[in-house]
C-alpha cells in the first residue's frame, strides 16, 4: 500500500481525501490518502522524506505551491513557467516530479459547461492560482487578457507569464475601476476569480454582475458574494477541484489507471461530494 496526502495550511477543510479515496476505491489502486497540515518552512524536510518512504505522491495547496518547487528533481514545462506546482509525483526510483494540474482543472471545468475556447478573458487576482488561470486562458486561445488586482506592483509575475504566453495584457487595480469600466468588463465572456474565500466580497460593488461565464475557484462558503451577484453562468471551484484531482490520480495511480475509465473516475468523484456534474 502506497501513501499519498494533501499538504497545506490550513488543511482540515480539504475535500481532496474524499475525492482521491473514491477514485482509488473505484480503480482498485493500493493507495491510501490523508491530509497533513504543513507550512512552507517544512517543505524541504518533507521532500527529503518522500524519497525514502513508500509514497505515490502529494497534492499541494496553499501556501505551499511555490515552496516545494526548489526541492523537485524535475519540473514540468508548466511549473517551470509558473513557478508553482500543485502535484508532487514520487517515482519508483525516489525522484520527485513537480506538475501543476490546476490548469487541467480549470480547462475541463469550463468544458463541462460548454466553453472550449475564448479570445478574451479577465482574471481577478495575481497569486499562484491566477498564474494557473493565465496558463489555462492561453490553452483556451485567449488573446486579450485583463488582470484585476489589488496592487499592480505585486502582479509582476502574472504579467510576465501572460506576456511570455503571447497574451495582450492590461492590468487594472480594483480601486481604479469606475462605472464605465465596470460596464465594459462586465461584458467579458470569461472571468476567473482566483481570490481566496471571501476575499472577493469587497470587490462585488466594483465588478458588478457580469454576463459571461464566471469560474470562481473559491467554494467555501458557497455561493460566494461574487457568485450571488453574477448575471451569467457561474461555476464553483469544486468543479475545478474534481478535474485537477482526476489528473493527480492518473499520475499517482499510473499502474492502475485506465484512460477509458476517466469518465467513471470523474463521476465517482462528483458523487463523493454529492455534486451534480454539468455536461
Amino acid at each position: 500500500m502506497k501513501q499519498a496526502v494533501v499538504l497545506g495550511h490550513p488543511i482540515s477543510h480539504s475535500k481532496s481525501p474524499v475525492l482521491h479515496r473514491a477514485a482509488y476505491q473505484l480503480l482498485g489502486a493500493p493507495i491510501s490518502y490523508s491530509a497533513i497540515d504543513m507550512e512552507p518552512g517544512q517543505a524541504k524536510a518533507h521532500a527529503r522524506s518522500l524519497r525514502d518512504g513508500n509514497w505515490a505522491g502529494c497534492s499541494v495547496t496553499m501556501p505551499l505551491k511555490d515552496a516545494f518547487v526548489p526541492h523537485m528533481d524535475e519540473l514540468s514545462a508548466r511549473v517551470q513557467r509558473l513557478g508553482a506546482l500543485n502535484t508532487i509525483v514520487v517515482r519508483e526510483d525516489g525522484t520527485l516530479y513537480g506538475e501543476n494540474t490546476d490548469i487541467d482543472g480549470l480547462v475541463q471545468a469550463l468544458a463541462d459547461f460548454g466553453l472550449t475556447g475564448s479570445t478574451q478573458a479577465m482574471i481577478l487576482g495575481s497569486g499562484n492560482t491566477a498564474l494557473a488561470a493565465i496558463e489555462a486562458a492561453a490553452e483556451l486561445g485567449v488573446k486579450e487578457l485583463t488582470l484585476i488586482v489589488r496592487s499592480a506592483s505585486r502582479a509582476t509575475d502574472a504579467v510576465q507569464l501572460a506576456k511570455a504566453l503571447g497574451l495582450q495584457t492590461s492590468v487594472r487595480e480594483i480601486s481604479s475601476i469606475d462605472t464605465a469600466m465596470a460596464s465594459m468588463l462586465g461584458a467579458m465572456p470569461l472571468v476567473f476569480s482566483t481570490l481566496p474565500p471571501r476575499a472577493a466580497d469587497a470587490w462585488v460593488e466594483k465588478i458588478g454582475a457580469g454576463s459571461g461565464i464566471l469560474l470562481d475557484v473559491a467554494y467555501d462558503p458557497w455561493p460566494s458574494a461574487l457568485a450571488q451577484a453574477w448575471g451569467g453562468t457561474v461555476i464553483s471551484g469544486l468543479h475545478m477541484l474534481v478535474h485537477q484531482a482526476v489528473e493527480q490520480v492518473r499520475l499517482f495511480a499510473s499502474g492502475s489507471w485506465d484512460e477509458s475509465r476517466r469518465m467513471d473516475v470523474t463521476n465517482a468523484m462528483y458523487d463523493s461530494l454529492g455534486l451534480a456534474r454539468h455536461q
